[in-house]
């Protein structure tokens, strides 16, 4: 007897449990027990090296096969977080739309089996990812969204979408907002490729709305700016976008992502595009972008940005967007650079540190996604070694008028220019040889042919200045007269000492003028580009105004200037959208400019040579040595030049509408029209 009780209690004794290995392999499962206790592992698990899970049972209980929920128990389901009824059935068809893990799809009337019991938080039908695909399979196959079948027969769409503002209100849905981050991701963000790639995924819409909001609400404003057939989109967009941006001008809490919001505003200014600023571009743009890159400037240094653009370390590595704050910095420099520089007004950033050279190394966030794709980290770089030439000319030769003046008459900026020359010859020979695609090469040779225009119109601009010093000091006591200088030059450039900067010049605006007219479509390119490649466009035109009115072009070379300015206008005119679109305003104010050529025409003098050529003796011109050989003031032969700045856009406004009875000069002297505001 003994011996049988030894027997009995050393044989495994058979239990009612079963792993989910053997349970799926249908097999017997051999559970050790151990002081009466079920244990772990099996033995085909622990001779197979498996993890050993024992499964639940299934006898018992009130099991729930195919059932249709009703309208109360609806009710009653734990409802998702960040979530809220909306009325768009697209919202439900496009997968990308669900927000982040909180999201999730009713879809009555196809319940499951589960065990889960008292845990189920109401939705059985989706216990895993399979499931939602299931889910999304039967809607395409139906081509209808699933609808719930009340206790009263009504039926209705059940689904839920992002938290956002502008959808809760009802004046968006989210099909549409994100219809306008794919927009805004096609047409706009290569040419400023600041946001990051997650924000412009559709997919994560849900964290982009909870966490990056005023990146998100610019991008909508952006987007929305040329949808001039429905107007209520870009007002709802840019009056909850006007509420964040006083938020954060009155001290509201801010990170990077509202600086890089500011930075787009700064670039496109999409509120004075859609506002009333005139049919004429005046330059009204400017101080919007002016107030947005001071206050993403301020809101910047506030969060210690600017220790990004030294080498980082310490603590700083730490910092999982550190990345994406020196990319922002460095943004930040180059617009405001560009936009000061533009207005004449003083530099806020600091830049880069000294001893700090930054490579497209240091931008991994533009490095091509994918093979073949477009190498954003090297057309940054070109931009921002190209954005330092521009703030050395503007620092040397523009930031002081008193200075310029001196240098105007004594000849001391040749150098300066020369080495300029070569800086920026440099800067070609590296970057005009980038392979990207042919919008973004076309701004990059814009922005090349810009500096050179901006360089060398110092040179012209002296030469003019040198010449009317002379007639003033020979005639010092006729009464100074509003100029209304022309032919400065007639034919006579190459006689002059400045020559080689005043033809670069000219090559400079023509060939700005030429790569617009050639290689950027206006419906597909010109009209997504940020404000400042219009701005080139108007500056290079304005340049060849004035010197056509100085007599440096030749009678065939005007004639082609001419047809390549009002291609240029045409161009401009085919990329704006309505009557407040950049494109539309600034065409309309060089049409009004050169038009003024047209209508004078017939009042051009024969022989209006000023400057006396020592390798044409027997020219037409006056006897050297006379006071018209200096300069001729006659008001019936000569036409008006304007007393503006070729780059203040107000007082070319100005000019090209009311003449130059609308200006309002306090100083009408001439030369200083040449200088940018100060």
């Amino acid at each position: 007897a003994a011996h049988d009780g030894a027997s009995d209690a050393n044989r495994e004794k058979r239990t009612s449990r079963a792993c989910l290995t053997c349970r799926k392999r249908k097999s017997a499962c051999h559970l050790p027990i151990i002081d009466g206790l079920v244990s772990t592992p099996c033995a085909r698990c622990k001779s197979t090296g498996q993890v050993c899970v024992i499964g639940g049972s299934n006898r018992g209980g009130r099991r729930v096969r195919k059932r249709t929920l009703d309208g109360s128990e609806y009710a009653n389901m734990n409802q998702v977080p960040h979530m809220v009824p909306s009325p768009s059935p697209a919202a439900f068809l496009d997968p990308a739309l669900r927000s982040d893990s909180n999201n999730a799809f009713a879809r009555p009337g196809a319940t499951r089996e589960s065990s889960l019991g008292s845990n189920n938080l109401g939705m059985n039908e989706m216990l895993n990812p399979s499931d939602a695909l299931g889910i999304l399979a039967q809607i395409a196959s139906n081509g209808e969204p699933s609808y719930h079948t009340g206790a009263n027969g009504g039926s209705s769409i059940v689904h839920y979408t992002l938290d956002y503002p502008l959808i809760r209100d009802g004046r968006l849905s989210q099909a549409r907002i994100v219809d306008l981050l794919r927009r805004y991701k096609h047409w706009y963000h290569p040419y400023f490729p600041l946001v990051p790639a997650a924000t412009l995924d559709t997919a994560d819409l849900g964290r982009t709305a909870r966490d990056e909001k005023h990146l998100l609400t610019a991008i909508l404003v952006i987007a929305s700016r040329d949808l001039v057939e429905e107007p209520g989109v870009f007002v709802a967009c840019s009056e909850y976008m006007r509420t964040l941006v006083s938020a954060l001008a009155a001290g509201g809490p801010a990170n990077v992502e509202a600086v890089e919001a500011l930075l787009l505003l700064a670039e496109w200014t999409p509120y004075t595009s859609r506002g009333d600023a005139g049919h004429v571009g005046r330059g009204e743009e400017d101080r919007e972008a002016w107030m947005h890159v001071g206050v993403a400037l301020r809101i910047g240094y506030f969060l210690g940005l600017d220790r990004y653009s030294f080498a980082v370390k310490g603590d700083d590595v730490k910092d999982p967007q550190w990345q994406r704050k020196r990319l922002v910095w460095t943004a930040c420099y180059i617009s405001d650079r560009q936009i000061s520089i533009r207005l004449g007004r003083a530099f806020w950033s600091r830049g880069p540190g000294p001893l700090t050279t930054l490579r497209k190394e240091d931008f991994p966030m533009l490095a091509p996604s994918e093979p073949g794709g477009e190498d954003f980290a090297s057309i940054f770089q070109a931009t921002l070694e190209l954005t330092l030439l521009f703030s050395n000319v503007h620092d040397v030769l523009y930031s002081n008028p008193g200075n310029s003046m001196r240098s105007h008459l004594s000849g001391g900026y040749i150098k300066y220019i020369d080495d300029f020359r070569s800086a920026i010859y440099g800067w070609k020979s590296v970057w005009g040889t980038l392979t990207c695609s042919a919008n973004l090469k076309a701004t990059l040779l814009m922005s090349y042919d810009y500096l050179r225009l901006y360089t060398n119109a110092f040179a012209f601009h002296a030469t003019v200045k040198r010449a009317l010093a002379q007639d003033q000091s020979a005639e010092p006591m006729k009464q100074k007269r509003s100029p209304s200088v022309q032919r400065v030059f007639y034919n006579n450039v190459g006689a002059v000492g400045d020559a080689r900067f005043i033809y670069e010049g000219l090559d400079a605006a023509k060939s700005l003028l030429s790569m617009c007219n050639t290689f950027v479509e206006p419906e597909k390119a010109l009209r997504y580009m940020p404000l400042r490649f219009y701005l080139y466009c108007v500056y290079s035109a304005v340049f060849l105004y004035r010197a056509r009115c100085a007599g440096v072009l030749s009678a065939d070379e005007e004639r082609s200037v001419r047809q390549m300015v009002q291609e240029t206008i045409n161009r401009l005119e085919r990329s704006g959208i309505g009557s407040h679109h950049p494109g539309s305003r600034y065409s309309q104010l060089l049409r009004l400019l050169w038009d003024k050529v047209d209508r004078k025409e017939h009042r051009r003098a024969q022989s209006t040579a000023t400057l006396t050529n020592p390798y044409r003796p027997g020219s037409d011109g006056p006897t050297p040595g006379s006071n018209a050989s200096i300069l001729q003031h006659s008001p019936d032969l000569n036409e008006t030049m304007g007393d503006f700045s070729w780059t203040d856009l107000d007082a070319i406004g100005n000019f090209a509408v009311n003449g130059n009875n609308g200006n309002q000069v306090n100083d009408p002297v001439w030369w200083s029209g040449f200088l940018p505001t100060d």
